[in-house]
């Protein structure tokens, strides 16, 4: 199954190849990973490390609502950022002093961490269901 997004990369690959050679690295750089690796597969593993070994359904809910320690996952208003791929990413690396928000919640790797960044900011953008 192809992701929303999927279907607008052949406008990125012809874009990038309208700009030619020195111009490709601005142009990598407009097609953010909060774009660019939104698919299906991965935001299934993101929900299953979210729901899983990652415990953030502990606090923020299994559909992203948040609780009474952890804020709602969902829509344009965020406590701690711009719900940002980007903002996503830096809050799952280093959580946030002076909250229960740990760094790599669960001991999540790396690839897990971008697996969940993926799915909470699918869901939030309205691309995928939690």
């Amino acid at each position: 199954m192809r992701s929303k997004l999927s279907s607008s990369l052949p406008l990125v690959f012809a874009l990038v190849a309208l700009l030619g050679g020195s111009r490709i690295a601005a142009a990598q750089e407009a097609a953010k990973p909060d774009t660019a690796v939104v698919s299906d597969e991965i935001t299934d593993q993101g929900r299953k490390v979210f729901r899983g070994v990652g415990t953030c359904y502990a606090c923020h809910g299994s559909k992203l609502q948040g609780g009474p320690v952890a804020p709602r996952l969902l829509g344009p208003k965020w406590r701690n950022g711009d719900g940002s791929f980007d903002m996503i990413l830096h809050v799952l690396r280093g959580g946030v002093p002076g909250t229960v928000m740990v760094a790599h919640p669960g001991g999540i790797n790396d690839a897990q961490l971008l697996q969940v960044a993926t799915y909470v900011y699918a869901v939030s953008h309205g691309m995928a269901q939690p």
